[in-house]
């Protein structure tokens, strides 16, 4: 079997790089008299690309198909972000199949796809560990080792020469997960070929453990991954994409269309502020959606442009300066560990930090309302509203041990909560 596998991950919404990207696939199609399969290992979504945003990812599966993809599997920036229900929404615009095996239920995705003699199994990585916590996504999530090689004799059973796992677990990301190092070495023999993603590797001339072949194309469209096989035989390399590349016109075309699209959506008056909305606004938005005595707000993870000033809010204004996926939530935290949370978040080493789930921002002020640091009382529970970005341990202020357990509004996002609460 001679088989031409072009490969993509973690687009992360560079629109001019896929666009370049399908210039390749288009080229190498053209001049390859075998079959040649264009597949996506996840994360073509972005919030901070204005198309990803608006759309919830949505618009970015628009443009892959324009690409020419064939099949793609499900990473975790849209739905870890808007919840599993965003899925289905990817699956109704996307001209190929979403793969996603080791999480049930998700409307709209298949466990595998045979693409003539080449079968392909989806599976991402899981977060498990946010189960059953303090944010429920409605699904469970299934070992992938036993998973995967059940799929895999299936699509043997079924006429496949090779098994492709297309993954977003992981190229390599420690002892305590399964990853596709993992993967390869306690299926091989069972599984041929991983094309890796989620930890934004490039693997310029592949890797291989056992008999099982691993390939990445880093990150941002910044490479086309190519995998040729003859038989056998399986070469993995990396094509770069630079920008003496020109975009395709077809996903050129497919962004013009989109546009017009989401600009009546983003011209609707929402309703009007007295004040200027900024990081104090929100933060007091969050206090009197949870009903609680204290709001607070990172100014660098709430914003990302200038407060709108004080009368009416057009939502594609609020939207430009508002890309969080951050959700609402409401917490009982001591007085004690408020105040060291305020602390923290008025320290100029925090305040200047900037940390890779805010696309490279610094963290800035800490909003507080409700309460000055000098009248807390380290003795007493508070209620505070914010976001998981405030609550939960990765954003820096709360200590993992401390097991605050918010409620969070999921899959509701901040702005959305802003559109909600300009409505009442």
């Amino acid at each position: 079997m001679r088989t031409t596998i072009l490969h993509t991950n973690d687009i992360h919404g560079r629109v001019d790089g896929l666009a370049r990207v399908a210039t390749h696939v288009g080229r190498i199609r053209a001049e390859t008299p075998h079959p040649v399969l264009y597949l996506d290992a996840g994360d073509v979504e972005e919030t901070t690309n204005r198309l990803s945003n608006i759309t919830k990812g949505a618009a970015m599966h628009r443009l892959l198909s324009a690409a020419g993809c064939d099949a793609a599997t499900v990473g975790n920036a849209a739905w870890l972000r808007y919840g599993p229900q965003v899925i289905a929404d990817h699956a109704r615009v996307a001209r190929y199949p979403l793969l996603l095996a080791n999480l049930k239920p998700v409307e709209g995705v298949h466990d595998t796809v045979l693409l003539g003699r080449v079968g392909v199994i989806g599976v991402t990585a899981s977060f498990e560990d946010l189960f059953g916590n303090s944010i429920s996504f409605g699904v469970e999530a299934l070992p992938e080792i036993p998973l995967v090689r059940e799929l895999a004799r299936d699509l043997r059973s079924r006429g496949a020469e090779l098994v492709v796992v297309l993954s977003h677990l992981g190229y390599e990301v420690g002892e305590a997960a399964i990853d596709d190092k993992r993967l390869a070495r306690e299926l091989d023999g069972e599984i041929d070929l991983v094309i890796c993603a989620h930890s934004h590797h490039l693997l310029p001339h592949g890797d291989r453990i056992g008999g099982v072949v691993l390939a990445s194309a880093g990150e941002y469209a910044q490479h086309l991954g190519r995998i040729d096989i003859d038989g056998e035989h399986i070469d993995a390399g990396v094509v770069a994409v630079g920008e003496e590349t020109p975009p395709h016109p077809d996903v050129v075309t497919e962004a013009a269309r989109i546009e017009p699209e989401v600009e009546a959506f983003l011209g609707e008056t929402l309703g009007e502020v007295e004040a200027p909305l900024d990081g104090a606004w929100i933060a007091q938005m969050l206090r009197d959606r949870a009903s609680a005595d204290v709001g607070l707000a990172v100014a660098g993870q709430i914003l990302s442009g200038p407060p709108l000033p004080p009368g009416p809010v057009v939502r594609g204004a609020l939207w430009d300066v508002c890309d969080t996926s951050a959700n609402p939530g409401v917490a009982t935290i001591s007085g004690e560990r408020l105040r060291r949370m305020i602390e923290i978040g008025r320290s100029r080493a925090w305040t200047e930090e900037r940390r890779r789930p805010l696309r490279g921002r610094a963290h800035e002020r800490l909003h507080v309302t409700g309460i000055d640091v000098g009248q807390i009382d380290p003795g007493r529970d508070y209620v505070v509203g914010a976001t998981d970005y405030e609550l939960e341990p990765y954003g820096g202020l709360v200590e993992r041990d401390w097991n605050l357990r918010a409620r969070y509004d999921f899959p509701t996002i901040v702005r959305e909560a802003i559109e909600e609460h300009l409505r009442r």
